[in-house]
C-alpha cells in the first residue's frame, strides 16, 4: 500500500488578480507564506520525494517542502495544470473575450469524442487521458509515501479518474465539475499494489491555514 499526497500550490498572483496565468506565474507574498505553513506538515508525514508541476508556483510550493524537509523534487509534466487557449494568457477571467472564448469551450468540449480544439488547448479527452497516465505513473512508484504539488485542475480530473475509472468523459466532467481546491490543501489517495484499486482518503484538507 502507498500513499500519495497531493497538494495544490499556494495562492499565485494569477489567482490574486483571477487573471489566466502562464506557466511563470509565480506565487504571491501570501502564497509563499501558505507554502512555508504547509511544509511545517510535511515534517510530520515524512514523504520520501516530490514530484512537481514544471509550472513556476507548483515548483515554488515545492521547493518549501524540499527545504524544511531535505528532499528533492522532481519535476514531471503529467502534473501540469490543463493547458487552455493562449489567447486567454494574462487576460482577466472576467473580460468580455474570456467569457466568449470559454462559452464556446463548454458548448463544443465533447464534440469529435472529446478532441474538438478551440486553437491550440489541451481538449478534454487529452486531459482525461493524462490523468490517467498520472495515476499509472504513480502506481508504478516504489515510494510509500510521496508528495505531488500540482494544480487544482489535473489534480480535479485525477480524483474523478480515480471515483469513476472507466465513466465517459461526461460522467468524468461531471465530477470534475462537482468540488474545489484551496491553495495548499492536501488530498490523499492510497493505492494498493496486490488489488491494483485506488481509494481517496481524504480532499482538501487545509486546516492547517487555520
Amino acid at each position: 500500500m502507498k500513499k500519495i499526497y497531493f497538494v495544490r500550490h499556494g495562492e499565485s498572483e494569477g489567482n490574486f488578480l483571477r487573471i489566466h496565468q502562464s506557466k511563470n506565474t509565480p506565487l504571491t507574498e501570501v502564497g509563499q507564506s501558505q507554502a512555508k505553513i504547509v511544509a511545517l506538515r510535511f515534517s510530520k508525514i515524512q514523504v520520501a520525494s516530490i514530484i512537481a508541476s514544471p509550472c513556476l508556483r507548483a515548483q515554488q510550493t515545492a521547493q518549501a517542502i524540499a527545504d524544511k524537509n531535505d528532499l528533492k523534487i522532481e519535476i514531471n509534466d503529467l502534473f501540469t495544470e490543463k493547458k487552455g487557449p493562449s489567447e486567454l494568457i494574462g487576460i482577466s477571467q472576467q473580460s468580455e473575450q474570456s467569457k466568449q472564448i470559454r462559452k464556446k469551450l463548454g458548448e463544443r468540449l465533447f464534440e469529435q469524442d472529446g478532441n474538438w480544439r478551440y486553437s491550440d488547448e489541451e481538449t478534454i479527452a487529452e486531459f482525461a487521458k493524462r490523468a490517467e497516465d498520472a495515476l499509472k505513473f504513480l502506481s508504478q512508484r516504489t515510494e510509500k509515501n510521496l508528495a505531488v504539488v500540482c494544480h487544482a485542475l489535473i489534480l480535479r480530473m485525477i480524483i474523478a479518474k480515480i471515483l469513476n475509472p472507466t465513466g465517459n468523459l461526461k460522467n468524468l466532467y461531471d465530477i470534475y465539475e462537482n468540488f474545489e481546491l484551496n491553495n495548499t490543501s492536501i488530498s490523499v489517495v492510497s493505492y494498493d499494489d496486490e488489488k491494483q484499486t485506488w481509494k481517496i482518503n481524504c480532499i482538501n484538507d487545509y486546516s492547517h491555514l487555520g
